[in-house]
């Protein structure tokens, strides 16, 4: 397929394929199907290493269902997964770590009655275990006061430092966001699956958070489900629209902006 261009950063640059070789994250020809519906039909898409790709679609595409299968929440009737260019035989929850990707949530998942700080660390739990805490060996201590440092190192890198020793339920939404965002970087992700971000934020907020996840490229890999459609046309590189549960376009923002499928999708305009 021909090749395409794609932004890097600040400017373009030649360098996207339509698949891309070896991507960072991709399904081949998945298909899923809950309660007899079938909700992802022979589902193809990927994600090129060290850019935004974004996943978008009308309510009930199937766009939260990839991500579910992306984490292993759901397993695919048909088709496979590769996560960091390995073809997995089944994806489990516990392993996304291993594997380099972290995935937030539509909401912010904290638990009320922790301190920022402390949720931020429970981002850590899944690459270091429980074990350490227990024992309460020296070099357990040393260990859990490591992982405090980099909490509030990733606190202040999202300019929430000064947040750590208050209570979620004492700030504002978008700051929460925040806070959900620094405990999803605990784990030094390669690939991270940002799962509708700029809910409940202000247009302000929202611009803040596309520099932010601009930010992340190209040492990261992001893969960005969103409503918002300003901020995907604003950091994606690329681009997959889905509609009940198959993809209906791939491109760049401006391609897809105007493609007709993707306008009939969303404005009902004959195809």
């Amino acid at each position: 397929m021909a090749k395409r261009e794609g932004r890097s950063g600040r400017g373009w640059v030649v360098g996207f394929y339509l698949p891309f070789p070896h991507p960072a994250v991709s399904l081949d020809e998945v298909s899923v199907t809950l309660g007899g519906l079938t909700i992802l039909d022979s589902v193809s898409l990927s994600a090129p290493r060290g850019a935004v790709t974004g996943l978008i679609g009308p309510n009930g595409a199937g766009k939260t269902t990839v991500f579910n299968v992306l984490s292993g929440f759901v397993r695919p009737d048909s088709g496979s997964v590769s996560l960091g260019g390995r073809a997995l035989r089944r994806v489990r929850p516990h392993d996304l770590t291993r594997h380099g990707v972290a995935r937030t949530l539509q909401g912010v998942g904290l638990f009320p009655t922790l301190t920022v700080l402390q949720n931020v660390t429970l981002g850590a739990r899944a690459r270091h275990g429980f074990f350490a805490d227990s024992w309460g060996s020296p070099w357990a201590d040393r260990e859990a006061a490591t992982v405090r440092e980099t909490a509030r190192a990733r606190l202040s890198e999202l300019g929430i430092g000064e947040e750590a020793d208050r209570l979620p339920g004492e700030l504002p939404y978008p700051v929460q966001k925040r806070v959900a965002l620094a405990r999803s970087l605990m784990c030094d992700p390669s690939v991270i699956l940002l799962d509708e971000p700029a809910g409940g934020i202000s247009a302000a907020d929202m611009a803040d958070l596309g520099s932010l996840v601009r930010s992340w490229v190209p040492e990261r890999t992001v893969l960005l489900v969103e409503h918002h459609m300003e901020l995907v046309m604003e950091v994606c590189d690329f681009i997959w629209v889905l509609d009940a549960g198959r993809v209906i376009a791939h491109g760049t923002p401006d391609e897809v902006r105007r493609d007709p499928a993707v306008l009939s999708a969303y404005l009902g305009e004959p195809a």
